[in-house]
């Protein structure tokens, strides 16, 4: 069994106690000034952990070397992490066992990371159940934060985290949530797509991920909220549209901005279109202001979602507010006849596809033993209701219709057709 091993450095009064009263021991331990070595051995706090600076020497409580602290609830404490030393609570410093590199685990139900210091975390690991909340205070992830399956809630303040490695944050069905105010921010040092986990389960339970590939290889900050409410509800009015816009999403936004770097983005939002409906664009609050569609396409689907694309956004614009939009239609409806008559009377004599803007088209017709009569990719070509030089009899058709235009827009399509001679 791994032992716990604390070296008393300083100043340093450590208190375990239970709670009167409470039926499961619990124990909260209190570090006032003092340098706590782990050195690859287990702290685990059954009830919480509170770090303070000494109140006679001002010297703040650390937590120094490898090694792991588990944090879990217990009775009555909240089996929380609260730092108010005065400084990051985790040391970079040399201690018995090399630079710092402790993981701490948040194991228990609803957990808050508070205090009056932000805690510069080594690697943060969210387990247990419940929701992991900052309470009112930033808090710095400097190599990884494994989410997990749990919702880290960031509320009105940011979780930085600083490692620019790809990988930096890990997750199964975890996300961070925040308010107004509130972001995941992540630093970059690659031309690299960097995903965001952002959801919330404010309301209607809602992840939906943003992937940020910056320009360059130079660092780069950059942030990230997903607001699960209708943009209107804070300042971004979804009824103030440019006249290319149908409709602005009103059930959720995104805030992303550039925290530092000046290198512009590939931005990438993802969407359930089985409830999120429609989406043909990327809008942004801009000039008026209002919102305006800007360019934007359909592009590689991930993590069970679509996905639009806005390559190389360069952050000029003070506003952190996008959205997925659906755009007018200006090329109209693509549209198959159900019928044709094929009797050279110059009147519905072919079978053909109508429509604009198209980019691409794959059209075919089967008959009714699933043999392929008609396969065309031009939009100028159509059936005369012939196969291998002979004329169809009446009969009934099934048709597959697949079309990319212009915009962006992918459209099915699959029905009868009816010969009629």
């Amino acid at each position: 069994m791994r032992k716990i091993i604390l070296i008393i450095g300083f100043l340093f009064i450590s208190l375990l106690w239970s709670r009167a009263g409470s039926s499961l021991f619990s124990q909260v331990m209190v570090n006032y000034g003092a340098k706590i070595y782990i050195a690859n051995d287990i702290i685990f706090a059954n009830g919480g952990i509170s770090n303070f600076k000494d109140t006679a020497t001002l010297i703040g409580g650390t937590f120094m070397n490898s090694g792991s602290i588990y944090i879990k609830n217990s009775g009555t404490d909240n089996g929380d992490w609260t730092n108010s030393a005065g400084n990051g609570a985790f040391t970079n410093t040399a201690g018995t066992n090399g630079a710092s590199d402790i993981t701490c685990y948040m194991i228990g139900g609803n957990q808050n990371i508070q205090g009056t210091s932000v805690t510069e975390f080594h690697n943060l690991v969210l387990q247990g159940s419940g929701v992991k909340q900052l309470n009112n205070i930033d808090a710095i992830v400097r190599d990884t934060l494994n989410l997990n399956d749990r919702e880290l809630a960031t509320g009105q303040k940011t979780v930085y985290v600083t490692n620019p490695a790809i990988p930096s944050i890990q997750l199964s069905t975890g996300f961070v949530s925040s308010l107004n105010g509130g972001a995941l921010v992540r630093s970059t040092a690659a031309n690299q797509s960097y995903l965001f986990p952002v959801g919330s389960s404010l309301g209607t339970l809602r992840y939906r991920p943003v992937e940020i590939t910056p320009d360059n290889n130079f660092p780069n900050d950059y942030a990230v909220r997903m607001a699960n409410v209708d943009a209107t509800t804070e300042t971004y009015n979804v009824a103030q549209k440019k006249a290319t816009v149908l409709n602005v999403n009103p059930v959720y936004y995104h805030q992303i901005w550039r925290e530092a770097g000046s290198a512009p983005a590939s931005i990438t939002i993802y969407y359930d279109p089985n409830t999120d409906g429609e989406i043909t664009g990327i809008g942004h609050w801009q000039n008026i202001p209002q919102w305006e569609d800007i360019p934007a396409s359909p592009t590689a689907n991930q993590f069970g979602f679509s996905a639009m694309n806005a390559p190389s956004w360069d952050f000029s614009s003070p506003s952190p507010a996008f959205a997925l939009i659906k755009l007018l239609n200006e090329c109209g409806e693509m549209f198959v006849p159900n019928a044709f008559s094929p009797d050279n009377n110059g009147e519905n004599d072919m079978e053909c596809v109508y429509g604009k803007c198209v980019k691409s088209l794959y059209f075919a017709i089967y008959d009714r033993w699933g043999e392929k009569v008609f396969e065309t990719t031009d939009m100028m070509q159509c059936w005369d209701g012939t196969f291998r030089g002979k004329e169809m009899n009446t009969a009934v058709f099934v048709y597959v219709m697949r079309a990319t235009l212009t915009t962006g827009e992918e459209v099915n399509k699959k029905g009868n057709i009816s010969l009629i001679r």
